[in-house]
């Protein structure tokens, strides 16, 4: 069991990051040598994400690490489950 990372919620961070440093698309589409702005609407959707290294290269002009800039989440009940099934087996 692992945490997954939530594709919308990881656009709005990108976004909110954007939009602090007086960001835009076409900025971010330079910045990173991007042959179209296509990917960056997708990220910002939360449809995609951004491979490793835009994300590092994302992380370093905002001035913050990969862990502000992705967000991850755990499914409770998958937790739960697994605590249960551990604690049950002890026994």
């Amino acid at each position: 069991m692992y945490p997954y990372i939530n594709l919308e919620k990881t656009g709005k961070q990108i976004q909110k990051y954007m939009d602090e440093n007086g960001y835009r698309v076409q900025d971010i589409q330079d910045y990173l040598g991007l042959s179209c702005k296509q990917s960056i609407y997708k990220w910002l959707k939360g449809k995609s994400l951004p491979n490793l290294e835009h994300l590092c290269a994302l992380s370093y002009l905002f001035h913050c690490t990969l862990d502000d800039l992705v967000v991850t989440q755990m499914n409770y009940y998958m937790i739960k489950e697994t605590i249960c099934q551990y604690t049950l087996g002890d026994y």
